[in-house]
């Protein structure tokens, strides 16, 4: 059993550090006890970005989605209607594609090389920071790439990000070989509902 030390708990409590994201913007010098818990939820933090030439940004605040939308205006978007496969065009190149459901929704599809041999299709659904009562949640979705050898498919429930604290790593992706991807002849199919 570990002993407690009163006298060490005072000296640490009296001391204080600055926010380790001042370079982003924080300005606040915190409680050296409290440092942990101001530095996972500081508006300052630096935050992920699942676009491959961006990675880091100063959120200041700000949620990905609007991240992407001033930063990536010229990110290309698809429309889905709500309970059918849509077609969303992408190109060879392109690694994200933002996805617009009716009025209710916005999901970035991202496509990611995954080793040297393939890529990795995945759906993540982008929210406010904080999440605003009109957006829906829980989303379940289906992606289907249709291939010369069949068709491939996932589908599962959507992970809702308001900021990405952490490099993007998809809940579930869905794995394209080099050999059949070919987005001309393999087009790639998105249902959410």
């Amino acid at each position: 059993m570990a002993k407690r030390c009163d006298i060490m708990e005072r000296v640490l409590g009296g001391m204080t550090a600055p926010c380790s994201f001042r370079e982003f913007g924080c300005s606040a010098t915190i409680p050296f006890t409290k440092k942990l818990a101001h530095e996972e939820s500081c508006l300052h933090a630096p935050c992920h970005c699942p676009i491959p030439y961006c990675r880091l940004y100063a959120n200041s605040g700000r949620s990905l989605r609007e991240h992407i939308e001033t930063k990536h205006c010229l990110v290309p978007y698809g429309n889905a209607t709500a309970g059918s496969l849509s077609p969303v065009r992408v190109c060879d190149s392109e690694p994200v594609r933002l996805v617009f459901l009716d009025a209710r929704a916005v999901f970035l599809l991202v496509v990611e090389r995954s080793g040297p041999s393939g890529r990795a299709v995945s759906v993540v659904q982008l929210v406010s920071e904080p999440v605003k009562e009109e957006e829906e949640k829980d989303f379940k979705y289906k992606i289907q790439v249709h291939t010369q050898a069949g068709v491939l498919s996932l589908s599962g429930e959507t992970q809702s990000v308001g900021r990405l604290m952490r490099p993007y790593q998809a809940a579930a992706s869905l794995f394209v070989s080099d050999d059949v991807w070919s987005p001309r002849d393999s087009p790639v199919y998105l249902e959410l509902k």
